[in-house]
């Protein structure tokens, strides 16, 4: 933010902060925070009121008339705010009033930075701004786009790492993004993160519905490396048969593995 002060930065962002302490229930934030299993905190706020929230406090505090560059820093400002609510408000003013107006190029660079200092550091945040975010973007701007965002299938960071998969699935009909997406998944389901796994079960689910063969011969060549979790979820629509034989070979193949890996205990010979 250019000549932003960072006092009245700060006190913008508080006064946002005041409007969703006032709409927040305890209600919400028992279901939010049971849901997500202690993933990360939240007031009790949901989505549509933030971005209620977030649309007054823009033309309230006349925002809406700043420079396009001003507006992304304090969007990206509202990361910085442990509370969910407050990532979900950038999140929220991103999509809203920003994709289609900032360089794609650009704004990947500051997004970038969000995963290096851990603003997006779990799975809520992260594929809410793959869904609202990310997504739009490539759909806004194509295929050079599209071709960054699977890049960071090779940050070592998990989420950045899974926003490179997760990022495709509002897009996911287009056929053209398939091999970026295959490639991804590709790196993806040889991590040994959870977060990781779920990420390629999602995004093939859903290219399965486009592409049924790409998706299997996926499934079929990588099939040790899938969780029982992803995989399932990978193959949701698949025909049941299909279904319970890749489940099977899974679960057969982690046994001998299992078997494998255990100390030889032959007997003994008696002396």
């Amino acid at each position: 933010m250019e000549v932003l002060e960072s006092a009245r930065v700060a006190a913008l962002v508080a006064r946002l902060q005041e409007a969703l302490d006032g709409a927040a229930s305890v209600a919400t934030r028992r279901w939010w925070e049971a849901y997500l299993k202690g993933a990360i905190a939240f007031r009790g706020v949901g989505i549509p009121r933030i971005r209620t929230e977030v649309a007054a406090w823009r033309v309230a505090h006349g925002i809406d008339a700043w420079r396009v560059a001003d507006q992304l820093a304090l969007a990206l400002r509202l990361f910085e705010e442990p509370l969910a609510e407050d990532k979900l408000a950038g999140i929220l003013f991103l999509q809203e009033f920003l994709v289609d107006r900032v360089s794609w190029r650009d704004a990947f660079a500051r997004y970038e930075t969000l995963y290096r200092r851990r603003l997006i550091a779990d799975w809520n945040t992260c594929d809410w701004f793959c869904v609202r975010v990310l997504g739009p973007t490539v759909a806004a701007h194509g295929g050079p786009c599209a071709a960054a965002l699977a890049t960071w299938s090779g940050s070592a960071d998990l989420w950045q790492a899974r926003s490179s998969v997760v990022g495709f699935v509002k897009g996911i009909a287009e056929r053209e993004h398939h091999p970026l997406v295959l490639r991804s998944c590709a790196v993806l389901i040889q991590r040994e993160e959870r977060f990781a796994k779920t990420a390629v079960g999602w995004v093939l689910r859903d290219l399965g519905q486009h592409d049924a063969a790409a998706a299997l011969a996926f499934v079929e060549a990588h099939l040790p490396h899938f969780s029982t979790e992803s995989l399932r979820n990978a193959l949701k629509h698949a025909p049941a048969t299909t279904r319970e034989r890749l489940l099977g070979e899974l679960a057969a193949g982690r046994r001998a593995a299992a078997s494998a890996s255990k100390p030889n205990r032959a007997k003994r010979s008696r002396p």
